[in-house]
């Protein structure tokens, strides 16, 4: 057989042939991404295309090859970090008590938070121009606040839905990666610190849900 071969009842087909151009390709704008992350988190906010260039070894003509325009290039930027912090965003099993819930919870919040630390000017100068990069933030907290959602549904199926709505949002507020950069930043928390600190105000919010829910379930008893 020419083509293809039996054998042994499984049927061995030739590899696919990768087309040189397009692999290239692939990996020149991997680098110009993975040079403007690497300028980010080194401060710069909005690094300059040549500087980006610079640091991934092509021409800047090159980057507009790949890439429309830099707010294409920072949508491109802000989805390779946010795929890289999915696996860190393990679901909840909202069975554990709660406060187990709550600790994993702020693990997994205090680990994104501080990787995202150096992106937060960035994405503050570039999604009021890049309605793809808004609809990426968007799309993320939304994941967020389901996760939430369910980590704690024992806790909010009591309370009605704009309460329910409440508690969710004060969480989320405490939470999220502008609560952290307040704190590292603006207070000068160490990480330690600005951990513990969040824990407490997202703690409060859940004991008070809690307490509201234990109050409930005695006096439907």
């Amino acid at each position: 057989m020419s083509e293809g071969t039996i054998v042994a009842g499984a049927v061995n087909t030739p590899r696919p042939k990768i087309d040189g151009r397009v692999l290239r390709a692939a990996r020149t704008r991997e680098r110009i991404v993975n040079a403007t992350i690497e300028l980010i988190r080194g401060g710069e906010a909005t690094p300059r295309v040549i500087d980006i260039a610079r640091t991934a070894g092509v021409s800047t003509r090159s980057i507009f090859q790949h890439f429309d325009d830099t707010e294409a290039l920072f949508a491109a930027v802000a989805q390779q970090v946010v795929e890289a912090l999915l696996p860190l965003a393990k679901p909840i099993d909202p069975a554990l008590p709660w406060e187990t819930r709550l600790d994993a919870l702020m693990e997994t919040r205090t680990q994104i938070n501080e990787a995202l630390l150096p992106f937060r000017r960035a994405v503050a100068l570039h999604q009021p121009r890049s309605p793809k990069l808004a609809a990426g933030v968007g799309a993320a907290r939304l994941f967020t606040r389901e996760r939430t959602e369910a980590a704690f549904a024992p806790e909010l199926a009591s309370m009605s839905e704009a309460e329910r709505k409440q508690v969710v949002d004060a969480v989320l507020a405490a939470s999220d990666w502008q609560m952290w950069f307040s704190l590292r930043t603006t207070y000068g928390l160490d990480l330690e610190t600005a951990a513990a600190t969040m824990r407490r105000m997202v703690g409060a919010v859940l004991m008070q849900a809690v307490s509201r829910g234990s109050a409930a379930a005695t006096v439907a008893a």
